[in-house]
């Protein structure tokens, strides 16, 4: 079964997934996509279509103001989508019976997973696809986008998106790699060394600290994997540990 939903949440923007069920069990893998992308990009779907394709229920969303989700750049920060992963984990509990979760987050949703509430949602793994968790040895703050956005309210990134300077603000405010470090459960990172955006030294370096981590690294693979023998690799990888 698969259905398209669309949902309140608390900060009175709808979102929008699309639900994939294909066992009776009360585990659903939720998907989060990177930042500005989509539940429809090539990444995130092809997640959604391989563990589909090997019976694993799944769940695709936009954040706010990215796909079909409401919202604009001023509502996209750190916490909104904080919020809206907690808003969708309750939908999935409350109205579909979903009654324990695992993650997987792609670039900057690898950091958005990374701050979830792991014992309000009953999350079992975490599964970061090499995560932009804002290590500060890897990434230079304030960033050129930051000190833009200071200057002018907002900085266009990619395909001409926005970022308010109230996101780079907001992100100062959360520490995804000491949240990461306190948790017990499974935590599986995959990343590639060709990676040009988020360095894999990153990954590394972190795995190493975690309780339960487990670190693999793509020989010939870049930020989204756009090699196909990379993209397959890091899909299996990713459905043995979820089936561990």
């Amino acid at each position: 079964m698969r259905k398209k939903l669309l949902y309140n949440t608390s900060i009175n923007k709808k979102l929008c997934g699309i639900l994939s069920v294909s066992n009776v069990s009360k585990e659903v893998v939720v998907i989060c996509h990177a930042r500005y992308s989509s539940k429809d990009s090539r990444v995130t779907f092809l997640i959604s279509e391989y563990l589909t394709d090997n019976n694993v229920n799944n769940f695709r969303f936009d954040f706010v103001s990215c796909g079909e989700s409401e919202g604009n750049y001023m509502d996209y920060t750190i916490t909104s989508m904080i919020n809206n992963l907690h808003d969708t984990l309750e939908i999935l509990n409350n109205n579909y019976g979903f009654t324990s979760f695992i993650l997987i987050g792609c670039s900057l949703g690898g950091r958005i997973v990374s701050l979830v509430d792991t014992v309000k949602f009953d999350i079992k793994k975490i599964i970061l696809w090499y995560p932009a968790l804002n290590y500060k040895k890897y990434f230079k703050l304030p960033s050129k986008e930051e000190k833009i956005a200071k200057k002018i309210g907002y900085a266009v990134i990619e395909h001409n998106n926005k970022l308010s300077y109230n996101y780079y603000l907001d992100n100062h405010n959360y520490n995804a790699f000491k949240n990461l470090k306190k948790l017990d459960l499974p935590i599986l990172f995959v990343h590639g060394k060709l990676d040009a955006f988020v360095s894999y030294k990153c990954s590394r370096n972190i795995s190493k600290k975690c309780k339960n981590a487990k670190l693999i690294l793509i020989d010939n693979g870049d930020h989204g994997f756009h090699n196909d023998i990379c993209m397959n690799k890091t899909l299996e990888e990713t459905l043995n540990f979820i089936n561990k």
